[in-house]
């Protein structure tokens, strides 16, 4: 559904350039949800620009359902939805929320079309609040409505540039369960700086470094490659005693990094009976995307 081939974005300021992404290469599989991480000024929001239309690549091709984003812009605009950063300012805060909802569908052309107005409402239960002025609107129903905005036309593909950057967890929560429960059709790339969201959200992902494609995978395949060993976290009295086996120590808490887990735990026992350690607790804890991120980008030549 998506594809993106050698992309290239050069920004210019006082005759310096910026290579904003550099020969990026991806794809997109439809009903997808695939997610773009990478650190400020990675490229994300470029991708995502670039993809839906609203700035032109320098180099490279990209084509959403078969279609050049460049050369056949109108019909890609009809199959795409977008959220972009800081979104609600494109919304019109002198308008209720049905009163958006009504102009955008007026500037896309769209008739007949309050049925679905009403649809949208419901589902992002905004129902009771549609004749309010947007300006009264909590932040967390103006990403409601910048996401109903975005799905006025029923788009097959939707942009989700940080969709929950600054909302309250609870509305975070609610439409996350909303794109599970009702978004299963639709091909999707999400943008995020929560490398969490991305890891829960997301089936694939890629990571992006200064332009650059650093990784690209499932994030379980992407934990098996990129992370050898497993922490060992031991809540002890007498940390110290750890040191020498200890990756971090901070309180009475041990952080231990192995390739090993039973020749540690083994240690461990040993250390409980002859050198008068006691140990509250032993966890083993999994890689988190974050870990990976922060590995490889540490280690990208690039920094």
């Amino acid at each position: 559904m998506i594809e993106a081939k050698n992309l290239t974005k050069i920004y210019r300021r006082k005759k310096k350039e910026l290579k904003a992404i550099d020969k990026l290469s991806f794809n997109v599989r439809k009903g997808e949800i695939f997610g773009i991480i990478g650190p400020t000024g990675a490229g994300k929001t470029t991708t995502v620009k670039i993809l839906s239309t609203l700035i032109l690549p320098d180099e490279g091709n990209a084509y959403i359902n078969g279609y050049d984003v460049v050369k056949d812009a109108d019909r890609v605009k009809k199959i795409i939805g977008v959220v972009a950063g800081e979104f609600t300012r494109a919304l019109y805060w002198r308008l209720t929320g049905r009163g958006n909802l009504e102009f955008f569908a007026k500037m896309r052309g769209l008739r007949n079309i309050n049925e679905r107005i009403d649809y949208l409402l419901e589902l992002f239960n905004l129902k009771d609040y549609e004749n309010e002025l947007l300006m009264r609107y909590s932040t967390g129903m103006k990403h409601k409505l910048a996401l109903a905005v975005a799905l006025l036309h029923d788009p097959p593909i939707l942009f989700l540039d940080e969709p929950l950057t600054g909302i309250d967890p609870l509305t975070a929560y609610e439409i996350k369960e909303l794109i599970r429960r009702e978004f299963k059709d639709k091909t999707i790339i999400w943008t995020s700086h929560n490398l969490y969201e991305i890891e829960e959200m997301c089936h694939r992902i890629l990571l992006l470094n200064k332009g650059k494609k650093i990784v690209e995978g499932k994030v379980n395949e992407l934990k098996k490659k990129y992370w050898e060993y497993k922490k060992i976290i031991v809540d002890c009295e007498n940390p110290e005693k750890l040191a020498g086996i200890a990756e971090k120590i901070e309180g009475n808490m041990v952080e231990i990094k192995t390739k090993n887990v039973e020749e540690i735990i083994k240690k461990l026992a040993e250390m409980m009976e002859n050198e008068d350690i006691k140990i509250n607790s032993i966890k083993t804890v999994e890689p988190s995307l974050e870990d990976i991120f922060m590995a490889v980008v540490k280690n990208d030549k690039r920094n």
